[in-house]
């Protein structure tokens, strides 16, 4: 029996661990078994190197962003080759399963949910030739013309799977990884395995493993884990492996609850390596009904508190993240979460989490409650809610992709500083202006450039203080941005754009 396992690569890295377990399960199984991803080939050039490999199964893992180059590859495969058997699995699939396979009738099998017990079973039944599939949790299957959907698997005990790096190396500059499974995240628009509880890899296990990363120097080392530190105890002594096992060039990326953190971890980060931990902590909203509404009863000022304890070390770099379009908020109310986490975030990363209505997601459930219209397509977005408009959403995310240019990549904070400071303006008007200043002067596809970047806010700036007849404030912030653009642009870019200078053209490349 020859299987191939593959994937399209997206933005979606969990995708790219998930066939790593994958593959680790089955590679010991009595068949031949290849693992292929792909990147930036075409459809056409994928199907023509699968159907050259004369597969007796092809199993592909989809996500929002892959499925529709999937779903021609399963129709391409299925018209050429009628004998392969076209399985299919993924978040993306594991709900509303009969749908998608009525739609989809070139797909044979869906496995529902975590993926590893269920191939595992699927390729032992076949190799047994025992096809009662109907006992076979987490399978969809066609039988007789009808499409049966069985129920999901029980949760997968995480000790059970092997180490995703034991039989492909991982990348030497950013590795993911997994110490647990599920969360204790209950927000509307988070996306859930079947079953939410958290299951967890032992301490030792996961030092031992994180062994492997630090003795391969890998750059940066990603956890999947939402939210890492649920138990505090346990973060703390992850966290006490990792700073004394430091090997000075790993960087440890972790999602963390805010709410959960104590004052001892806080005393053990101050002593860690500065840039040895990346935080992402997402606050979600600060307004109370709309938190209590997307299922997180969080105390917002108790994280506050905590986050603004753990900055004063400067060790810890930190990414703040709020989203929009949350149940019951307006856009008054998300100025207001906005201005209030730019203020905590205090020139650290900030990022505008968009809506999505997933599958299996209680934001596509619970849509008609909250006023939710979306996107019947892949990435599904939410278009508008009850109390936003598609407008409102809109400049929302077009703020977004500005804030992110500039806040992601920590240029220029000191300018903010000063404009804010000189002008009173609030963090959120201050990025609605320039996010529609940007769009009518350079347009979305300029924010890449750091040239462009730096011209335009200098343009919008110039006309931002223009209105307040002070030119000297603006002399003192020129002399601001010029150390920000120096910090920001290496020799050879500032030589480049010495020569234009503030009034350069910023369609020269």
């Amino acid at each position: 029996m020859k299987v191939l396992l593959t994937n399209v690569k997206t933005n979606n890295k969990y995708s790219d661990l998930e066939m790593k377990y994958l593959y680790g399960v089955l590679a010991d199984a009595p068949i031949e078994l290849e693992f292929r991803t792909y990147e930036n080939e075409s459809v056409q050039d994928i199907y023509e190197n699968i159907m050259d490999g004369y597969f007796d199964l092809v199993y592909m893992h989809t996500d929002s962003e892959s499925i529709q180059q999937i779903r021609n590859l399963a129709q391409m495969i299925k018209k050429a080759a009628p004998d392969t058997g076209i399985m299919l699995g993924g978040m993306e699939v594991s709900f509303e399963t009969h749908d998608f396979m009525k739609d989809n009738p070139y797909v044979d099998y869906v496995v529902r949910g975590e993926a590893e017990i269920v191939m595992y079973n699927f390729i032992k039944a076949v190799l047994e030739m025992d096809y009662r599939f109907e006992s076979m949790a987490g399978l969809a299957y066609r039988t007789d013309d009808k499409i049966v959907v069985n129920p999901f698997e029980d949760p997968i005990d995480m000790s059970e799977l092997p180490f995703p790096y034991e039989r492909i190396d991982c990348d030497k500059d950013v590795a993911y990884y997994e110490s647990m499974r599920g969360t204790s995240d209950r927000s509307i628009h988070r996306q859930f395995l079947p079953d939410p509880r958290i299951r967890t890899l032992n301490i030792s296990r996961v030092c031992s493993e994180l062994r492997y990363f630090l003795s391969r120097e890998v750059k940066k080392v990603v956890f999947f884990d939402y939210w890492f530190n649920f138990n505090s105890e346990r973060a703390y002594r992850i966290f006490e492996f990792i700073i004394a096992n430091d090997n000075g060039k790993t960087k440890f990326e972790f999602n963390i609850n805010g709410d959960n953190l104590d004052e001892e971890t806080i005393r053990l980060l101050a002593d860690a390596r500065k840039g040895l931990f990346i935080f992402n902590i997402d606050i979600g909203s600060t307004n109370a009904e709309v938190l209590d509404a997307m299922g997180r009863r969080a105390n917002v000022y108790q994280l506050m508190y905590n986050v603004t304890k753990l900055m004063k070390s400067g060790n810890v770099d930190i990414k703040i993240i709020v989203a929009s379009g949350l149940p019951y908020e307006t856009e008054t109310m998300f100025a207001r979460a906005f201005n209030k986490a730019y203020g905590l975030a205090d020139g650290m990363p900030l990022q505008i989490e968009q809506l999505y209505a997933k599958k299996g997601s209680t934001v596509r459930k619970q849509a008609e409650r909250y006023g939710y219209i979306h996107s019947e397509f892949a990435p599904y977005d939410v278009i508008a809610s009850g109390h936003m408009s598609p407008s409102q959403l809109l400049l929302i995310k077009k703020i977004s992709r500005v804030a992110d240019a500039y806040l992601g990549s920590g240029c220029f904070k000191e300018s903010f500083r000063r404009i804010l400071n000189d002008t009173a303006v609030r963090p959120y008007e201050l990025f609605k202006s320039l996010s529609i200043f940007y769009r009518d002067i350079a347009g979305d596809s300029k924010l890449e450039r750091k040239d462009c970047k730096a011209r335009v806010l200098h343009a919008f700036a110039k006309e931002l203080y223009g209105e307040l007849s002070d030119e000297s404030k603006f002399k003192v912030l020129e002399k601001v941005m010029r150390v920000d653009l120096e910090d920001y642009l290496t020799a050879s870019e500032l030589k480049k754009f010495d020569k234009g200078g503030w009034a350069g053209d910023s369609e020269d490349e």
